[in-house]
């Protein structure tokens, strides 16, 4: 039956590839010619199989080889499997049409034989697809930590290197981006977070992860996410990246909580810089500001980032629901305190700077 059946072979081959019609393998590039030759292929060794001979050299290694190559041409496993179990079918209706009289018989009584032929096929198949996918993942993460690692290197970069790091990440140089350095604990948490965003582009560098995309509508200024990160948006191009890197790394690590902007953590790192300068720059208004009472200092902690944010006093009012004479009241108060006036902007520059540094001073994030 089996001798008979080889004699069909090309039938056999024809109905795969009429079934093999009916399977969508999405996007994936395969050639026609692939897909014939590897039917030619698949059915002389299940016929070799099924009549107990030896294979041949060149069919020895076919189930890896066939699985290598439709992973690496981008074909959906279960679209693959799909098929291959066509196979089955296909070398059941070829033995059926070549069985006669009491072979029929034979035939029902061998069915085992056939699918555990076919069903040793797809188990090869799966387990060296599965690997070979693997393997490609692993190569293309290394290949893009390495675009990364070009990307974020000190090294100076032509406008031809950009594009080429680009064009390897899959965006466009020109594009406008966004970026969160991560620090700490919150580096496991971020990780977490995105790790199936594939929209993301991700680089760790001594304890310090940073992650940047294309800006689009909602930002993560717009919908934070939940880890502390120091953050700056509206990255000009790709070249302009490891720039802002070095810039969310220090808001990062101005010890603010949440998203760390350069708007609301300028005046802690300012503050920090003119104490290494200029040892005391901040200490006479913390001294002045620890003789209030919680009470009083809270009051006026408040009334005074309020009205640097707003400027304006009746904005203020309506934030801290108060009547206006009551912040003119509390600025007058702050000012008789601290001995600096926020309405004169040298002297506001001073006092907000120093205020930031206390912990009771409000955060904007």
């Amino acid at each position: 039956m089996i001798r008979r059946l080889w004699t069909q072979r090309d039938s056999l081959v024809s109905d795969f590839l009429s079934r093999f019609e009916a399977v969508s393998y999405d996007d994936a590039k395969v050639p026609a010619e692939d897909v014939y030759q590897t039917a030619v292929d698949t059915m002389d060794m299940f016929l070799y199989q099924m009549a107990g001979l030896e294979l041949p050299p060149d069919l020895r290694n076919l189930p890896r080889e066939v699985a290598t190559r439709r992973a690496s041409q981008g074909v959906p496993l279960h679209s693959f499997l799909e098929a291959v179990r066509n196979d089955f079918r296909v070398l059941w209706k070829g033995l059926e049409r070549v069985a006669h009289g009491d072979g029929v018989n034979v035939l029902v009584s061998n069915m085992d034989r056939v699918m555990d032929v076919v069903e040793g096929y797809v188990s090869s198949i799966q387990q060296s697809f599965v690997e070979a996918e693997a393997l490609l993942a692993r190569d293309k993460q290394l290949y893009r930590q390495r675009l990364l690692s070009r990307l974020f290197s000190a090294e100076p970069k032509a406008q031809q290197d950009v594009e080429d790091i680009a064009a390897g990440l899959g965006v466009r140089a020109a594009d406008t981006f966004e970026l969160l350095a991560v620090i700490g604990d919150a580096v496991a948490e971020a990780q977490r977070t995105f790790l199936n965003d594939r929209r993301l582009h991700s680089y760790e560098r001594a304890g310090v992860l940073y992650i940047f995309r294309q800006q689009r509508a909602g930002s993560w200024q717009q919908e934070p996410p939940g880890f502390a990160a120091g953050y700056i948006p509206d990255i000009a191009g790709l070249s302009a990246v490891p720039a802002a890197a070095s810039s969310a790394l220090v808001l990062a690590r101005s010890g603010g909580p949440g998203l760390q902007t350069v708007q609301e953590a300028w005046q802690r790192i300012a503050a920090e810089l003119l104490e290494q300068t200029l040892p005391g720059f901040c200490s006479g208004v913390q001294e002045a500001l620890r003789k209030c009472t919680d009470h009083e200092r809270a009051r006026l902690l408040q009334v005074a980032e309020s009205y640097a944010r707003t400027g304006s006093i009746k904005e203020t009012s309506e934030e801290l629901y108060c009547h206006r004479n009551t912040v003119v009241n509390r600025l007058h108060s702050l000012q008789q305190v601290i001995g600096l006036d926020l309405a004169v902007p040298g002297e506001a520059s001073w006092a907000l700077i120093a205020l930031s540094t206390l912990p009771e001073y409000p955060r904007t994030v």
